[in-house]
């Protein structure tokens, strides 16, 4: 017969809710540690989310072949080889040529009469009237606030025009000339453009230049047409040669220019372009002075002695990068024995010494190398290099880094991240800088670069 034992039953029990409660404390403990860790890692997700979402993107330029082009402006005195007609009669004179015509050696030009008979009495045609409109547009776009006397010539050459109309519908059923009646009838004594502009400046010699000249000239009154003329009276001049010659002052030394090779000229006001030689010269008040020497659009300066243009001095070309994609940034001065390639990864590798005297490996971006030395930006991330680290080698010669140059340059984005890298500027303007290509650890055409470097923090991730 099996006796039972209450008390062994009891110990069971207890011992039962003893395995029960530690399982649950156990459970209770894994759980919290799952919830940590879960918790942790939404943190972490939540975190890196945020910074994607929030991070600013970085705008990417690529590097391309360009050329600045350097100008001066400059006002210059016009001279050119020009003849002065005068009449021989008082009277009221009639031109038959429009201003700025060419016309050859013998061409009927005006007559000069008691009276104005020859303007009465005649009607436009349509044509004549179109012609009159082209010329009315063309005149608006001469007058400007460098030369507002070109009113006055613009005011002149339709009058011209209308006469001109007026007597081609006379001459019509004159055969000869000599059957016009007139007091005196006036030919052209040579071949060129016609003007009606006189400024007293027609027989003055280009070396009678001198930096007052243009100034005097801006307070002159410009002789134009009349109607009415005295015996004597200078009445229209001839343009004889399409060559014009511009002098003018510079702080630039044009002397450096190659004297066989054209210039491009714009002039500003006229927005035209042209092209020209430069020669130097020696004025009145015994300086040098310049000459642009320009054979184009002389019908377009005829009435004008004064003007302002620019001439094309240089033309840079190199690697065309934006201006705000540079940067400065100070870097330590390393000497080339100081550096090592370790060539299975291809890094850059520099060896200092620890605080126990050992040597730790550590590597590097190298952002200008030149003849005896590398340069490594303070801010590399990649080398964590400070301030007075002592360097060594597989030598035992040490260096101290002490000497630091501030460089300009651009960061590099090729890898992913950003890479400070030196560039040597040529030239810039307001918006672009010109650099040298093919440098040793520098920039190369099509590499990638930050268009913007405030945007960016060197060691980086590009986005």
């Amino acid at each position: 017969m099996k006796i039972f034992n209450k008390k062994n039953k009891d110990t069971n029990v207890d011992n039962i809710k003893k395995e029960i409660v530690k399982k649950k404390k156990k459970n209770f403990y894994l759980l919290r540690i799952i919830f940590v860790i879960f918790f942790v890692v939404f943190l972490y997700i939540a975190m890196d989310l945020f910074k994607v979402f929030n991070k600013k993107s970085i705008g990417i330029y690529e590097v391309t072949s360009g050329e600045i082009v350097n100008v001066d402006r400059h006002k210059g005195f016009i001279f050119r080889s020009e003849y002065v007609e005068t009449c021989k009669n008082d009277g009221y004179i009639n031109f038959f040529v429009s201003n700025g015509k060419r016309v050859n050696r013998g061409a009927f030009i005006y007559t000069i009469n008691d009276d104005e008979s020859v303007l009465k009495n005649f009607t436009l045609l349509y044509e004549d009237k179109v012609k009159i409109k082209q010329n009315i547009k063309m005149q608006s776009n001469r007058i400007t606030d460098l030369d507002f006397s070109n009113i006055y010539v613009s005011k002149d050459s339709i009058n011209n025009q209308l006469k001109e109309i007026n007597i081609v519908k006379q001459l019509e059923n004159i055969d000869v000339y000599n059957e016009l009646v007139a007091k005196e009838k006036g030919f052209a004594r040579h071949a060129g453009l016609i003007s009606y502009i006189i400024d007293g400046y027609e027989d003055l010699k280009i070396e009678s230049f001198n930096e007052n000249l243009i100034k005097q000239y801006d307070t002159i009154d410009v002789e134009t047409q009349k109607n009415n003329v005295k015996t004597n009276d200078k009445i229209y001049k001839i343009i004889l040669s399409p060559e014009f010659e511009i002098a003018f002052d510079s702080n630039y030394d044009y002397d450096n220019f190659d004297k066989n090779k054209t210039v491009s000229v714009k002039f500003v006001y006229e927005n035209v372009s042209a092209t020209g030689h430069i020669r130097s010269f020696i004025g009145n008040d015994g300086k040098k002075h310049f000459s642009l020497v320009v054979l184009d659009y002389p019908e377009r300066f005829i009435d004008k002695r004064v003007v302002e243009f620019e001439i094309e001095n240089k033309k840079i070309s190199g690697l065309k990068i934006p201006i705000k994609s540079i940067v400065s940034k100070n870097c330590y001065v390393i000497p080339k024995n100081m550096l090592e390639k370790d060539f299975k990864t291809d890094e850059n590798v520099i060896f200092k010494l620890g605080p126990n005297g050992d040597r730790v490996k550590v590597t590097c971006n190298i952002s200008k190398e030149d003849e005896n030395n590398y340069y490594i930006s303070i801010d590399d991330s990649l080398s964590k290099l400070k301030f007075g680290d002592v360097l060594t080698n597989r030598y035992n010669d040490t260096f101290s880094l002490s000497d630091v140059k501030k460089l300009n340059g651009v960061y590099n984005v090729n890898k992913g991240y950003a890479i400070f890298k030196n560039i040597d500027i040529i030239d810039k303007t307001n918006e672009y800088a010109i650099i040298k290509g093919k440098t040793i650890n520098g920039i190369s055409l099509y590499d990638h670069i930050a268009l913007d470097s405030s945007d960016v923090v060197e060691g980086n991730l590009i986005s």
